[in-house]
């Protein structure tokens, strides 16, 4: 299968923390790849280095040909020329815009009539027809999240990165909301990278699987084989795999290993 995505950099941080991706790579359809780990593992550095919000030290990422950064060939594509789609954890919604206005704001190059049709669609589709109108401060958090997430699809990104999506949720609008953001992000099937530290939202929204942990990555691929075949005890930890037991190869005979436990 071919990447879209290739990334492989190094992010320095002052006090000598370093975050470390080697050879992260997204399918080229439309799936959704999960960057998963604990709080402070280096997630959203990674993923705004992807946006060009951070600037790596060293390495590349490359989207589909394009190099969007190489420190060897002194190449850095700013955040505005990658067309990507960028949700961050706060949704960053502008406060004194209303719904529509905010969904729009991406939408310059349409004609007007193109414009408002876009953005009529897409609010319809993500559940907030009616309510085009009104200002974030008078919608719930829930209501705040799918306007973030139509204000970034409305473009049609070719990439888009969700932070935490669903974090600043009460628990049962974060858990209603799982299943209706793997359809949305299925429907409008743009290709996702999305961070979180929550192993329901992977497993619910999850196509593709890459494990971080203390500033590395140490496993990545389909979800259900990282979740089955954890390649190293730290893994099986994050993902709160409950069977993994210490144990002794004392014999390897024929493909067939015998270990004592």
């Amino acid at each position: 299968m071919s990447a879209q995505l290739h990334a492989s950099f190094m992010k320095h941080f002052a006090g000598g923390a370093s975050i470390q991706v080697d050879n992260l790579q997204t399918p080229a359809d439309p799936r959704i790849t999960v960057l998963f780990g604990a709080s402070g593992c280096g997630k959203t550095t990674v993923l705004r280095c992807i946006a060009g919000l951070e600037k790596p030290d060293a390495g590349n990422i490359c989207f589909n040909g394009q190099i969007w950064s190489d420190t060897h060939k002194h190449i850095f594509l700013p955040a505005r020329m990658r067309d990507i789609g960028f949700v961050p954890q706060d949704y960053g919604l502008f406060p004194h815009l209303t719904v529509e206005r905010n969904v729009s704001y991406g939408l310059a190059t349409l004609a007007p009539p193109q414009r408002r049709q876009r953005v009529a669609e897409t609010l319809e589709w993500i559940g907030l027809d009616g309510l085009g109108s009104r200002l974030p401060r008078e919608l719930s958090g829930g209501q705040q999240q799918r306007v973030a997430l139509a204000r970034a699809v409305a473009r049609r990104p070719r990439l888009l990165l969700l932070d935490e999506p669903l974090s600043a949720l009460d628990t049962p609008t974060r858990q209603s909301l799982r299943g209706e953001l793997r359809g949305w992000l299925r429907h409008f099937a743009i290709p996702t990278l999305l961070v979180t530290h929550d192993r329901q939202e992977a497993v619910a929204l999850g196509d593709e699987l890459v494990v971080m942990h203390e500033g590395r990555m140490i496993q990545q691929g389909p979800l259900h084989e990282v979740f089955s075949r954890p390649c190293h005890p730290a893994v099986a930890s994050i993902l709160a795999v409950e069977t993994s037991q210490p144990g002794q190869v004392t014999d390897c005979t024929d493909g067939v290993a015998t270990v004592a436990i």
